[in-house]
């Protein structure tokens, strides 16, 4: 498998700040992959996601993204083509007055033609469940339907990754679903690549891959079960597990013989309905 994104021994300072927010983190995230990266507020997960867009460039080491590296001046606008971010807070995305407007924001400041703009806009609506409110007003649409355009006005630019930077933190438990299952979907159907960043445990349930940041490093990296069993290691850097694994951890701390690597809703009522069979 083909590697999307490439960092290599990078860290990061913020000017004035007396510790490095990153330090000698490696990682590649891989063509088609769903990556979540975890973290308590400062372990450096964010930092690392401006990175991959090169909004910030490393202090030290290099990050390549779809094969260009981002302290290149004349990378800076493919990178941010190839590589799409999704911030926190949707109301800081939306630039028009119109819903089909504000995804052709980017379009036309690559200098899409009209004709080829068109078609494009409507796929990335359709894309992520918004076609009906194309001539829609941004500022009626709840947070959720906000965050989707958000990821519209990114997809029509054609991505191969999209950066989601705690991106469902501002929104309710609809929101953050009508989110995530767009973005779920993308990267299953289209093999859109997609790094999540989010403090989140549950919403890396479906992830391919985990990886865990604390105090600027990365201490775990592994798939969903490999990571989220590590229960006693999560709660000692300030995360809690899922609610399934939590509960099956404390059933079997009672003396119920069921897995802990259960992470699903679905698996851990089955997994606990086989001891009453």
């Amino acid at each position: 498998m083909n590697v999307c994104i490439d960092v290599q021994d990078v860290s990061f300072t913020y000017e004035d700040a007396p510790e490095p927010a990153l330090r000698h983190v490696s990682l590649q995230v891989h063509e088609g992959e769903f990556l979540a990266v975890l973290g308590h507020n400062g372990s450096g997960k964010s930092t690392l996601a401006k990175l991959l867009n090169a909004l910030y460039l490393p202090t030290e080491g290099h990050i390549t993204v779809c094969g260009m590296d981002t302290q290149s001046d004349e990378n800076l606008w493919k990178i941010r083509q190839k590589a799409g971010m999704i911030f926190q807070n949707p109301d800081n995305q939306l630039v028009a007055t119109v819903v089909r407007e504000d995804v052709a924001f980017g379009l036309e400041n690559l200098g899409v033609p009209r004709e080829e703009m068109i078609p494009r806009i409507d796929a990335a609506l359709q894309a992520v469940g918004m076609s009906q409110f194309a001539e829609a007003a941004p500022h009626m649409l709840s947070g959720g339907q906000k965050q989707r355009i958000a990821i519209a006005g990114v997809l029509a630019m054609k991505p191969e990754c999209i950066v989601l930077d705690e991106a469902t933190a501002m929104l309710d438990p609809v929101g953050r679903r009508e989110v995530l299952a767009a973005v779920e979907k993308l990267n299953r159907e289209q093999g859109i690549t997609v790094v999540l960043i989010t403090h989140h445990m549950n919403e890396a349930e479906h992830a391919d891959r985990v990886i865990v940041m604390n105090d600027g490093l990365v201490v775990m990296d592994g798939t969903p079960r490999e990571v989220f069993t590590r229960k006693k290691e999560l709660e000692d850097i300030g995360l809690a597990v899922p609610d399934t694994v939590s509960l099956l951890f404390s059933l079997r701390e009672a003396g119920m013989d069921v897995p802990v690597d259960a992470i699903t809703v679905e698996e851990c009522a089955d997994a606990i309905a086989k001891n009453f069979t």
